[in-house]
């Protein structure tokens, strides 16, 4: 794995984007570039586990392009880490701002949605 400077995973990487405000969390790679055939699901999945097998819970994924690739870039992220460190594009901003996602966070939201889900029922 990686020593000293992040990775940046970008979940699709496009030509007519712009990336400069995320080269300062680490080292750019693509997960997927350019126009991707998201009905091959079983493909892009394979390519998409590829990539991210060699990231670290330190580095970052970078949401851009397709929100279907990003949905899977995630759940294999959350699925291989405990958090992510996803970098969302700010227009206002005009650059990458960071949020961390937990997946404890979300086992715990879900639990308590079906919580509430079972209370109504009774």
């Amino acid at each position: 794995m990686t020593e000293g400077r992040a990775t940046v995973f970008v979940t699709n990487l496009a030509p007519d984007h712009i990336y400069t405000s995320i080269a300062r969390y680490g080292a750019l790679r693509p997960v997927t570039s350019g126009n991707f055939a998201v009905f091959k699901t079983a493909r892009l999945l394979e390519e998409i586990v590829r990539a991210l097998a060699a990231s670290e819970q330190s580095d970052y994924l970078a949401f851009s392009g397709s929100g279907f690739v990003a949905a899977m870039c995630l759940v294999v992220w959350l699925t291989l880490h405990k958090e992510c460190n996803a970098l969302l594009y700010d227009k206002s901003a005009k650059g990458y701002a960071l949020r961390v996602i937990k997946r404890s966070e979300i086992v715990m939201q879900i639990t308590k949605a079906q919580d509430e889900v079972e209370a109504k029922q009774l």
